[in-house]
């Protein structure tokens, strides 16, 4: 039986694949009738209305011309001694402030072939240089920022009296929402004001211990890849204050929620001491930081005092850090990584489009809470933001660019003679415990204890256990941690009584990822050898750390420490491949990992000329130029070997492809352990191909190769190639993000989604914001959609998943026809209500489909108007996914 509702009302489905920060930008589609409206009202010719110069300097403005063709403007001051104008040949004209006063700029704009005439104006008020206009930085000799070759691309200098939304959005969120921070992000003029040439932000307190604040960005306005990025800011003073000028990726799904996403601050100052500022990029994962700092000279007006001139530039493999122009720190080496995965290929994360983000917080886990003296300031305090500006070079050339890590160069220790890399591990020799040459005593959060070497043993007594496990510690750093190697650690332990600690090899350099993960160790009273081997797959670090961590552990008991020994065991330990992550058995299916993107791909010698991965726009595909002589014979190969799809049971290839100039070509030949798959027919529009295939028996790494061949001449592209477990719903735990999903938002529904990795274990996130629809003939208006679910007639399934949502409230689930072409949206197992709560809650459903075989039904989801309209702002949570036959 056809229900009413999600089908009969849709005509059409436009699938968006577009994902934003949670919470920061609201996404709607467009009916087709709305798009015909916005395209048939032209929009005029607008200019700034104001503008501010100072005496003999100058300042760009242009007419945006919206719908029309320019074919003239002509440019006028009305008083000529105050402000000169002068035309640049295209639509802007650059205005020198001559004398003190006020003038208006006119612009006459006549329009080709409709030949209508528009006259636009400019207030513009110019004034005398002041002494104090800017900190003059100290002579440092340090380089300075250098501008050649880039051009301005957007400014904002906030000379009307209201923000301009047209360049901003305004943020709103509650109170906690990251880094316990205590203000609410409001849109209010109480905290967001124009004036004076000046955007300011302030903080209001609106209760005992509630606070207002705002955070404004240039989100799908303004995003950039690479540039200069500038500021003239001044900021608060106060405990807990932390105003910010930052930037996030515009397509925060494209590598992953943060810190995978990658983060650049361009400039934050604590309100306790804003004397110095700080200069940050975040990346990973696991979560890494790579942070410069600068303290204003003595003499020096602090960042409180008077405005300062904050910027990065941002180039293909390196990101700078300027204050006055003059550079202060730099970052060339990061990574982005998905969990049990490879990292990608070197400048990722910060090869994407970003955007710029002001913002005061108020309070929070990194500066601290606000005090009794900060509250009784606050309204004297404000966040001033004199300008912003975005340069860019007209190009960036190649993005190939290699990572330059902090320690490349450095000499790694080398072992004693009998390959032991600890330092003193028998414990033969004094030491005062302080060297960072050594063996080094240290205690923390409240850890009292002493140690003292003697007897070839150390010997470490704890009176106060400390908060933490790293209350009482005992490190040696300097550890060579090289790439593909193996090790072994080894020591003997004991106790007064029975007792844990914990034994880790970490990185400090590197965001304290983990060598040899952490261990917890069970010792008594009785002297026992503990051994522990380990893999090196992360890049090669020289100052690898010990930590033998005795704090906060349940015991005081004494420990004597002897025999610590870290030696190497193997070089170039090869990698046994087993499932990605993501369900994949297939490496870098994607092609956005290792060198030049073809990492794990083994390529012969003969081919390596015509095989590459295309980027464009950060859409990775790899591109084969297939020469003349390319025959089944002789094709052009690329192959993994070894692969970890080893177990006797059912499996789906599958991979985009397209050819160019192509029709119906029968020329991409794969095969798996000797099981050759039907080539397909493709054509030179990218699509997917998929194939079920059975392994009747296990099978042996050796035998475990995937080959691809291209067997004739011309230019391939392929991407997505994935070997993976036969699921009737492909990605059902989301961890390979929106992978076989398609959502969908319809005007006047306002939601954004993203994969939750930080809240949830991988799960479908979104926020609603509106469902739309006053009742439920609309309630289509936000789905979740898998197509090509392939139903077969007579079989019976069962679907199951798993929900929640912050507000209690019906959701509508079911697998049916996919009636984009023929608008039959026939239900196979009926259409489904699942009522949400705040936990997540099971729903499944059981049924035999009776319809003829359907190999491209529609798993849907809707979350639009099935009660009544919902303007409360809610989110929902989605995971787990899946549909098997019964």
């Amino acid at each position: 039986m056809k229900k009413k509702g999600i089908g009969e009302k849709m005509k059409s489905i436009k699938r968006i694949v577009a994902c934003t920060m949670a919470g920061v930008l609201a996404l709607s589609g467009m009916t087709d009738t709305a798009v015909t409206t916005a395209r048939a009202a032209v929009k005029k010719p607008t200019l700034v209305k104001t503008a501010k110069v100072t005496v003999n300097k100058t300042k760009k403005i242009s007419v945006k011309k919206g719908g029309y063709k320019i074919k003239s403007i002509k440019w006028s001051s009305s008083k000529k001694k105050v402000a000169a104008v002068k035309g640049n040949g295209k639509a802007g004209a650059i205005i020198k402030g001559v004398s003190a006063g006020k003038a208006t700029i006119k612009a006459v704009v006549k329009t080709k072939k409709s030949n209508k005439k528009f006259t636009l104006k400019c207030k513009v008020t110019v004034v005398k240089a002041s002494s104090t206009s800017a900190v003059k930085p100290a002579a440092t000799g340090k380089p300075k920022l250098d501008k050649k070759g880039y051009t301005l691309k957007w400014e904002d200098e906030f000379e009307g009296d209201k923000l301009n939304r047209d360049d901003w959005n305004v943020e709103l969120h509650q109170a906690g929402w990251v880094n316990s921070e205590q203000q609410e992000y409001v849109d209010s003029t109480d905290n967001i004001e124009v004036k004076d040439g000046k955007l300011v932000i302030k903080p209001k307190k609106t209760g005992e211990g509630t606070y207002t604040s705002g955070r404004v960005n240039t989100q799908n306005k303004h995003d950039f890849k690479y540039g200069i990025f500038e500021a003239r800011l001044k900021f608060p003073k106060g405990q807990g204050y932390l105003p910010a000028f930052w930037m996030m990726p515009t397509d925060e799904n494209l590598y992953g929620q943060w810190p995978k996403c990658g983060e650049i601050d361009i400039a934050e100052v604590m309100g306790q001491q804003t004397d110095k500022l700080y200069g940050t990029i975040h990346y990973g994962e696991p979560h890494k930081e790579t942070q410069g700092t600068y303290n204003t000279p003595s003499g020096e007006k602090d960042f409180y005092e008077d405005y300062h001139n904050l910027a990065v530039e941002w180039v293909p493999g390196r990101i700078t850090w300027y204050v006055d122009g003059i550079k202060y720190h730099e970052a060339r080496d990061w990574f982005t990584a998905k969990p049990g995965d490879d990292p990608l290929t070197f400048p990722a994360p910060f090869d994407q489009k970003f955007y710029m983000i002001l913002n005061l917080a108020v309070g929070g886990s990194w500066v601290g809470m606000v005090d009794d003296a900060t509250i009784a300031d606050m309204d004297n305090q404000s966040y001033s933001i004199d300008y912003v500006r975005a340069y860019q070079l007209d190009s960036y050339g190649d993005e190939n660019v290699s990572a330059v890590s902090a320690s490349e160069g450095a000499s790694l220790r080398d072992p004693d003679a009998a390959g032991n890399y600890i330092i003193n591990g028998d414990f033969s020799k004094a030491e005062d415990l302080e060297s960072a040459e050594g063996w080094q005593f240290m205690l923390a959060q409240g850890g009292e204890a002493a140690a003292a070497i003697a007897d070839k043993s150390i010997n470490i007594k704890t009176t106060n256990a400390g908060s933490v496990d790293y209350s009482v510690q005992l490190v040696q750093a300097g550890l060579p941690m090289v790439k593909d190697s193996s090790y072994r650690l080894s020591f003997d332990a004991r106790s007064t009584e029975l007792r844990k600690l914990h034994v880790a090899i970490q990185g400090p350099d590197q965001g304290w990822i983990a060598y040899m993960p952490q261990e917890t160790v069970e010792i008594g009273t009785e002297k026992k050898t503990y051994t522990y081997d380990f893999t090196v797959r992360q890049s090669t670090d020289p100052n690898g750390r010990l930590d033998f961590n005795l704090g906060a552990l349940g015991s005081t008991a004494d420990v004597e420490l002897s025999n610590v020994v870290l030696t190497k065991t193997a070089d170039n330990v090869a990698v046994e491949k087993s499932v990605r992550s993501d369900g994949n058995y297939v490496y870098n299916g994607g092609f956005d990992q290792g060198e030049s993107r073809l990492g794990n791909w083994e390529i012969l010698n003969r081919d390596k000329a015509y095989i590459s991965v295309e980027n464009k726009d950060n859409i990775r595909r790899l591109k084969v130029v297939a020469p003349g002589t390319t025959t089944k014979a002789k094709p052009v190969m690329i192959s993994q070997s070894g692969l970890g799809l080893l177990k006797k049971g059912v499996y789906e290839l599958s991979y985009k492809a397209s050819k160019v100039g192509a029709k119906a070509d029968k020329s991409i030949s794969i095969s798996y352990d000797g099981i050759d798959f039907a080539p397909q027919e493709i054509n030179d529009q990218e699509k997917e191909y998929s194939e079920s295939f059975e392994l009747d028996k296990d099978i042996s790494r050796d035998e475990a190769d995937l080959t691809i061949m291209f067997t004739s001449p011309g230019t391939y592209y392929l991407d997505d190639v994935r070997l993976s477990d036969n699921a009737l719903i492909k990605n059902g735990s989301f961890s390979n993000g929106l992978s076989g999903w398609s959502p969908f938002l319809q005007a006047p529904a306002s939601a954004t989604y993203v994969i939750d990795s930080l809240n949830e274990d991988n799960a479908f996130d979104i926020t609603i914001d509106d469902t739309g629809a006053d009742d439920n003939s609309n309630n289509w208006y936000i789905q979740l959609n898998q197509f090509g679910v392939q139903m077969i007639q007579g079989k019976t399934y069962k679907l199951s998943f798993k929900a929640k949502s912050s507000l209690d409230r019906s959701i509508q689930y079911n697998i049916g026809h996919n009636g984009e072409t023929d608008n039959d949206w026939t239900s196979y197992s009926d259409y489904q209500n699942a009522a949400l709560t705040s936990e997540y809650k099971t729903f499944e459903v059981t049924f035999t489909m009776n319809a003829p075989t359907d190999l491209n039904s529609r798993f849907n989801i809707t979350m639009g108007t099935l009660d009544k309209r919902i303007t409360a702002q809610h989110r929902i949570c989605i995971d787990d996914v899946v549909l098997e036959e019964i």
